[in-house]
């Protein structure tokens, strides 16, 4: 080969490396996730995102985020500054919404999250509800229960609303609760720079090298062959080892504010004629003694199954996205409306002490 010619193909995987380059980067904000700064809450004691940035998700739906105070997602809508007001009026109920991804809804646009769904209905049946969501992905009750006394009086909450779409998710309510989780600032100054200035699609080619999509450390190999494969037990029904009175008593210790646990299972079509609850969730008896111990520590447990299987036998499902999969995946717009609906039935049920 020809020193001239070595030179074209050299300059011509160059060349195509560059515009590839620069198409993706062009076309990234389509498909790939932003990523924002975070810091510290003070009053939360958690890392959230910062506030007054816009957080863009593509993984399932198609929605931009507005960053509110203590790194409430959508609580500040896009083009409409909607602040908290720093005092309660007389009439006006405050819930604080927990929960994890599920209940975070950055899949949806900031009118259609749960939160400014409750709002709406909440008007239409003359209340004043406001919403203050306030779940983060990946949280479970260990979280939730470290922050409620920290959020009460600053945030005047009257009542807490636990978005639960995992019963597992509760049993980390009798787990050692960390009152100051340690965060390290260099860390986090690090992590604040790589967000603030490197794209977001070299940010995410990076993370799916080197991490897999639970977010663990990925293995990476560099041998040929199959890759051998380690037997994984068997999962054991949280029911059958969980002591469900000490978890709802944990709960309640942690507020004498009013609890509302929203049970809403993942479901599925499991044949043509039947859709049904995730197999890994409690049904029937053991969810009744589950209610029971709920009762018992005087937190009302609302299952919402029954109208989340009824939308989907309608063809309306309440979970998935049209860029994802329909039937699977997180709560999408059908989803945050049917719990919107059931939550402020329920909140007419409360009577709320004054605080």
């Amino acid at each position: 080969m020809n020193a001239p010619y070595a030179k074209r193909i050299v300059a011509k995987w160059l060349l195509g490396a560059l515009f590839g380059t620069f198409l993706i980067a062009f076309t990234s904000p389509l498909f790939v996730r932003s990523y924002v700064p975070s810091r510290l809450d003070p009053l939360r004691g958690v890392v959230v995102l910062q506030s007054g940035h816009l957080y863009r998700w593509r993984s399932e739906g198609y929605a931009t985020t507005a960053i509110g105070p203590h790194g409430m997602p959508g609580r500040t809508s896009l083009g409409e500054t909607k602040p908290l007001p720093e005092t309660k009026s007389a009439g006006v109920i405050r819930i604080a919404i927990w929960g994890d991804s599920q209940a975070e809804g950055v899949g949806v646009a900031d009118e259609q999250k749960l939160h400014r769904q409750i709002e709406r209905i909440a008007e239409q049946s003359k209340q004043t509800i406001v919403a203050l969501p306030l779940a983060r992905s990946g949280d479970d009750a260990a979280d939730w229960l470290a922050q409620i006394p920290r959020v009460e009086e600053a945030l005047s909450i009257d009542m807490h609303v636990i978005l639960v779409a995992e019963m597992v998710d509760l049993e980390a309510a009798t787990a050692a609760i960390d009152e100051s989780p340690e965060v390290d600032p260099k860390q986090l100054a690090a992590q604040n720079r790589i967000a603030s200035n490197v794209p977001a699609f070299v940010i995410q080619a990076v993370r799916r090298v080197l991490r897999t999509p639970d977010d663990t450390p990925r293995k990476l190999r560099f041998s040929v062959g199959p890759i051998k494969s380690e037997p994984q037990p068997a999962a054991i029904p949280v029911t059958q080892k969980t002591d469900w009175h000490t978890v709802m008593q944990t709960i309640r210790s942690a507020s004498d504010r009013p609890i509302l646990l929203l049970y809403s299972p993942r479901i599925q079509r499991k044949s043509l004629t039947s859709i049904v609850v995730d197999d890994d969730q409690p049904t029937g008896s053991d969810l009744a003694k589950i209610k029971q111990a709920a009762q018992a520590a005087e937190i009302r447990l609302h299952d919402v199954t029954e109208q989340l299987v009824d939308s989907a036998e309608n063809n309306q499902w309440p979970h998935g996205f049209h860029n994802g999969i329909i039937m699977q995946g997180h709560l999408n717009v059908t989803g945050y409306a049917i719990i919107a609906s059931e939550i402020v039935s329920e909140i007419e049920l409360f009577d709320f002490p004054v605080h």
